[in-house]
């Protein structure tokens, strides 16, 4: 069983219109999802005025991962942030960035995907597209120089 430090938050700008959140969850193998026991809160600056903060400490058991999500609200009401899924020594293993209702892959070991899938859920999240898998084919540099070449004769 492995302690991991996360960041718990919830703050408003002064006028009300950016807001931030940031959310920790622990999901065991099933995709049952659990609210942390914290063992430690230790109080820190929130990103906007109004609101707190907290850095927790908590125990994740073997076989379960932590779920950092970061969310933040601007002034047109679009939501964007990341979620991050940790292993039970603290490890980030996995990570995706959600912009403009889409859930894309940004670091990490794929196979982690369904916890993604099952935190948006459970968060009732709105999500149009999914992308949890890093591209494996990129086109070379020298390909698309070639081309404008052969265009342009």
């Amino acid at each position: 069983m492995g302690t991991v430090l996360l960041r718990v938050e919830k703050s408003k700008s002064r006028t009300g219109k950016h807001a931030v959140r940031d959310i920790v969850l622990i999901i065991n193998n099933n995709g049952d999802i659990l609210e942390p026991k914290y063992r430690s809160m230790q109080k820190t600056g929130p990103i906007y005025s109004k609101g707190e903060a907290y850095i927790v400490s908590f125990n994740v058991p073997e076989n379960h991962y932590a779920v950092q999500v970061h969310l933040v609200r601007n002034l047109r009401g679009h939501v964007k942030g990341y979620i991050e899924v940790y292993d039970h020594d603290g490890r980030l293993v996995y990570r995706v960035v959600y912009h403009k209702l889409k859930i894309r892959y940004s670091k990490g070991d794929p196979s982690y995907s369904w916890i993604i899938r099952r935190v948006a859920e459970h968060l009732n999240l709105p999500v149009k597209h999914y992308n949890l898998e890093p591209t494996k084919f990129k086109k070379p540099a020298d390909d698309r120089g070639l081309r404008r070449l052969r265009t342009r004769q």
